[in-house]
């Protein structure tokens, strides 16, 4: 399956091109001089979920500045495919059309809606072969860019093989780290929603609510446990004090009123939160593959509770009746 000729729609408007620019991970540090040389070849695109960015064994003809949203980097099977790596906004890809004669070597597929930077790979090489200063800057980012996929590849191709990859101290102290904060959200998230519970009027969103505060406790044991796995100590706080910082500020003037909207509401704020913890943690490098997959299972969830939450806020605020779960 080939991409469509040109992927991604060019984002009509009005688009500060110069400061997403300045601001991207990957262009940290270059000069002003040097953004400027790229703001006349940077066109942002809009690219649609599930998108087919780019094509294995295709010749790549432009270089993405990632944006927003996350895209996955896949090897393609007859009847599979395997994900590779991850990348977020900051990230970049499509680095071969820097080189002559080198086709893409993966499928990049977009997992949501995407925004980003589109460059012209010919028009790209020109500009660095005119600025060798600038060319041995981004050939040096590029060649950091392609070792961590070279290494996302090998960590995957090894468990394919049923090898179990060795992580290193450092990445191990990251995955503990990560985790450790979402058992801290997941226990803000129990007693929030246990909280909410309490002081809403109407049984059945009782019921649900308090079945969403036991899913977090059941979450926070699970990361517990895979902390452990990985050799760390496991978080065991998670306060109301902590969890202003998360979204659940509201929470407290909504109890004092028990009105069912701004109940909702305040945990509707207070699941966003987590959710953004989620993704990041998620869009993680070079997690173990049980970590990510205890990680993802559970984002799936927070992301389902963030649209009963959504579609249930919009039922009390119109009068209509909200959704079951």
């Amino acid at each position: 399956m080939e991409p469509s000729e040109s992927p991604g729609k060019p984002i009509t408007g009005t688009f500060d091109v110069q400061a997403a620019l300045r601001g991207h991970r990957f262009l940290l540090g270059l000069d002003e001089a040097e953004l400027a040389t790229l703001f006349n070849i940077a066109e942002p695109i809009q690219i649609q979920e599930h998108e087919l960015i780019l094509a294995s064994n295709q010749p790549s003809q432009d270089f993405y500045l990632l944006l927003s949203g996350s895209v996955s980097i896949e090897l393609d099977q007859k009847h599979y495919a395997v994900r590779i790596q991850a990348l977020e906004a900051g990230d970049v890809f499509g680095w071969s059309a820097l080189l002559e004669d080198h086709d893409t070597m993966f499928d990049v597929r977009s997992r949501e809606c995407c925004t980003a930077l589109r460059l012209d790979g010919v028009r790209l090489c020109a500009v660095l072969r005119n600025d060798p200063v600038l060319a041995a800057e981004l050939f040096r980012r590029t060649l950091q860019v392609t070792a961590r996929r070279l290494h996302a590849t090998e960590v995957r191709l090894g468990e394919l093989c049923g090898v179990r990859m060795k992580t290193t101290a450092q990445q191990a102290e990251d995955a503990i780290r990560a985790l450790n904060k979402l058992i801290e959200i997941c226990l803000d998230g129990e007693l929030g929603y246990r909280t909410a519970a309490e002081h809403i009027h109407d049984s059945r969103l009782h019921s649900i609510l308090t079945d969403h505060a036991g899913q977090r406790a059941q979450f926070a044991e699970q990361l517990r446990a895979e902390v452990e796995r990985l050799g760390g100590t496991p978080s065991h706080s998670g306060s109301i004090v902590a969890s202003i910082h998360r979204g659940w500020i509201a929470l407290r003037s909504a109890i004092s009123g028990r009105d069912r909207e701004a109940i909702i509401a305040a945990c509707e704020t207070g699941e966003h939160a987590a959710y953004g913890s989620y993704e990041t943690a998620s869009n993680m490098e070079f997690l173990p593959s049980e970590t990510r997959q205890l990680i993802e299972a559970q984002f799936r969830t927070v992301e389902q509770s963030c649209q009963w939450l959504g579609d249930t806020h919009q039922g009390l605020a119109s009068g209509v009746s909200s959704p079951n779960r």
